[in-house]
């Protein structure tokens, strides 16, 4: 037997390691690509599939006898979704037109009401006419017309806002929408600008990298990257924004792989819902339902052409591009994108010309609700178990108690007084100098539906989370002395009567407790003598409080703020009189508003219904009131604090021009001076409003200074919404004229002397 050579046993060995090695290397390629297409599956079908949990807001609606300013009127209107058209015969949905001259001292307003359809809730298209009628302090409505049903009515209602989703575990402003909920005039703007010959290629456009690589070389640095519109969502999907050769290679192979399983279609779909298009507050903005809706305040169905194109204008450098801060970059870069579509054969050239022609027409930027999360902190914090499990794993619509309109102007509010103060006060603004941010807090609830209305706990949500109104424990210094008179009322007898009216001595004294001494200042340093009840409240005079406090003892002062609905720790010491614990003011909020409503207590609504996927009602919350605190002796210290107001520690609200009419309120600023309050209400609405430093630091202004301006600023701002209308003594009470003209009110019979019946 011949001998094998050594050179083909060699051939043999290296053939066979070949072999294996393309076995190998085939068998790793396609272990490779499965776990690849494995990847692209998963993430596809996520948006696919995936729906947000939607939270809806209400507008008030438009009632007769409501009046507003002209801006006040725009701005209502625009928050809803509505803009203005001057030309149009007839108004499409989200439309609205004035009618007459604007010296006219009567107007006329149409409005075509776009529809309504979620969980619940339906509202269907209507149009009406509103007649208004000018006087001194701007317009009133005088006429709601339906022309619909060719009837006057009462009110005008709105359709609920979007103000936010859940998505993938949190709160996101993302709505994944089906492609036959896209407009036409979308697709075909962002293929026209992105990648014009979508619908030909296979995942890659060698033209494209080509065309890319050589603009690149010419400029020895990388300024093209030839993507198309599958290579984009694999790179959003998949990858960094890094640019390296590596993962362009990556983004084309996961490109073709993906081309080979889905339609054109389902990727056109999946990259118009997951394409990023700028920043709401802390949230990226990603989708083209989200971009309608932020930049246009509309649905996405309801978009114009040329907002189509801004919106495909937008996505290539949402920060280059944004149409709030660069419009005329905005502009020009959306009507490349219609002559790009002219170009394509996408559109005529009439609707070219049209499209050009239209202004940008973006929604305001300080309108966007973008603080709306210090509120979303709220719902997520107060949503029991169950709801809150269906929304971690199921689609969910919640409906909650936030009025839009009224956290925009909180927003605005409370952002433009704290930089006044800065900017006023030479203390306040060599603390800036060194970095001390002066911060403050605004909430604003619905008394008689006990549902919070606005909700601010800071100046940005994107600059800070700390949510002030409900995590920021801070002293309430005088906020808690109406308790302390209220405490009073309640134990007042025939032989210790405590009136309004009741003389407290205004002079040094010590009180000892615990083998301690406590001794009381006023904040002026000043004692007047005898002083009445109401004075002592009116003018927040800390030393009579304090003896009150004393002759009617701690632990009932203590029951009653329980009661009211304070649920922090309470010492029992003699300075709590002046507001001495640590309380949130939420807590307060919600105390002051069992105070407002006559000593009915009611735990705070965020949320109203919440509906499963299914649109069944799994949840809702009504109004519980629950009487804790004793009526009369509540009505009689929300008739002092109505004199804090007009000639007490808060005039400057009256002699700001405010109606005063059926308010009352309370500074409060502690002993410190860290910390300045001011809370005021009506029978309807409660405002608090809380100013100081998260550090250590002294503000160094009293509440009246720092707290009531952005209080009486919120309410004139907020006037077209809430109805003014009086407190009414509530039975068996009734009001007498006493000896020294104070008005007093008494139960027939257990009145003082001197005091006659008020006719």
């Amino acid at each position: 037997m011949s001998k094998r050579k050594p050179w083909l046993q060699a051939l043999k060995y290296t053939a066979g390691m070949f072999l294996l090695l393309v076995v190998v290397g085939a068998v790793g390629v396609f272990a490779y690509i499965s776990v690849i297409n494995h990847r692209i599956d998963d993430r596809i079908e996520q948006l696919h599939s995936a729906k947000a949990s939607r939270f809806y807001a209400f507008f008030p609606p438009l009632r007769v006898g409501q009046r507003f300013r002209y801006l006040e009127l725009k701005n209502f209107l625009e928050d809803q979704g509505f803009n203005e058209r001057k030309d149009a015969e007839d108004l499409a949905p989200s439309q609205y037109r004035w009618e007459g001259d604007r010296k006219s001292p009567v107007r006329t307003l149409s409005l075509h009401r776009p529809s309504f359809s979620g969980p619940g809730h339906f509202i269907d298209r209507g149009r009406a006419r509103l007649t208004f009628e000018k006087d001194n302090d701007g317009w009133v409505l005088k006429e709601v017309f339906s022309v619909d049903t060719q009837t006057a009515v009462e009110l005008f209602e709105g359709v609920p806002k979007l103000i936010g989703a859940f998505l993938a575990g949190r709160i996101r402003t993302q709505d994944p929408v089906t492609l036959s909920d896209i407009p036409v005039s979308t697709r075909l703007a962002v293929i026209a600008i992105e990648d014009v010959r979508f619908l030909e290629h296979h995942g890659v456009s060698f033209r494209g990298t080509v065309r890319a690589l050589l603009k690149n070389l010419m400029a020895l640095r990388w300024v093209q990257g030839g993507s198309t519109i599958t290579q984009q969502l694999m790179k959003n999907l998949f990858f960094t924004k890094k640019k390296s050769i590596e993962r362009k290679f990556k983004e084309a192979l996961f490109a073709f792989l993906t081309e080979q399983r889905y339609s054109k279609e389902a990727i056109l779909e999946a990259y118009l819902n997951e394409v990023y298009l700028g920043q709401w507050g802390t949230h990226e903005i990603h989708g083209v339902s989200e971009g309608a809706r932020y930049y246009f305040n509309r649905p996405l169905t309801e978009i114009t052409l040329a907002q189509s194109a801004t919106l495909a204008a937008i996505l290539q450098s949402p920060n280059t591009h944004d149409p709030h801060r660069f419009p005329d970059r905005a502009i020009t870069r959306r009507n490349l994108v219609l002559k790009k579509m002219l170009e394509a054969e996408f559109i005529l050239p009439p609707e070219y010309e049209l499209a050009v022609a239209e202004p940008l027409k973006v929604a305001p930027a300080d309108r966007s609700l973008a603080d709306v999360d210090y509120f979303m902190d709220l719902v997520m914090q107060k949503l029991p178990k169950e709801p809150l499990r269906k929304l971690e794993k199921e689609t969910v619509s919640l409906y909650v108690s936030l009025n839009p309109s009224m956290q925009v102007i909180a927003s605005q509010v409370l952002t433009d007084n704290l930089g006044r103060l800065q900017k006023n006060y030479p203390s306040l603004k060599r603390k800036l100098a060194r970095g001390l941010v002066l911060q403050g807090a605004l909430i604003a609830v619905d008394i008689k539906q006990c549902a919070v209305l606005s909700l601010q706990g800071g100046t940005h949500y994107k600059q800070t989370q700390f949510n002030r109104v409900l995590q920021g424990v801070r002293q309430p210094g005088s906020l808690f002395k109406p308790f302390v008179y209220l405490t009073a009322f309640s134990q007042s007898s025939p032989s210790r009567p405590f009136v309004a009216s009741t003389q407290l001595e205004d002079a040094p004294f010590e009180w000892k407790y615990d083998n301690q001494r406590w001794q009381p200042r006023n904040y002026d340093g000043k004692f007047r003598g005898n002083v009445t009840i109401r004075q002592a409240l009116e003018d927040s005079i800390n030393i009579p409080t304090a003896r009150l406090a004393q002759a009617i003892g701690i632990p009932p002062i203590i029951d009653v703020l329980r009661r009211a609905g304070i649920q922090s720790a309470l010492p029992s010491v003699p300075s709590l009189s002046l507001g001495s614990a640590d309380v949130t003011p939420f807590e307060l909020a919600e105390a002051f508003s069992t105070l407002a409503n006559m000593g009915q207590y009611c735990s705070l609504r965020p949320y109203f219904q919440v509906f499963d996927e299914n649109r069944n009602l799994i949840f809702e919350t009504k109004p519980a009131f629950e009487a804790r605190l004793p009526v009369g002796p509540a009505f009689q210290t929300v008739s002092l604090l109505k004199g804090v107001l007009t000639q007490g520690t808060a005039k400057y609200a009256f002699q700001s021009g405010l109606n005063v009419t059926g308010l009352a309120g309370k500074t409060g600023t502690t002993n410190d001076a860290k910390d300045a309050w001011f809370v005021g209400f009506s029978p309807q609405v409660l405002v608090l409003v809380w100013v100081g430093f998260d550090e250590d630091e002294k503000i160094g202004l009293t509440g009246a200074a720092a707290a009531l301006p952005i209080w009486i600023d919120f309410m004139k701002k907020i006037s077209p919404f809430y109805t003014i209308e009086d407190f009414s003594p509530p039975s068996p009470l009734v009001r007498y004229k006493c000896l020294n003209n104070e008005e007093e009110y008494f139960v027939p019979g257990s009145e003082l002397p001197g005091c006659t019946m008020h006719p």
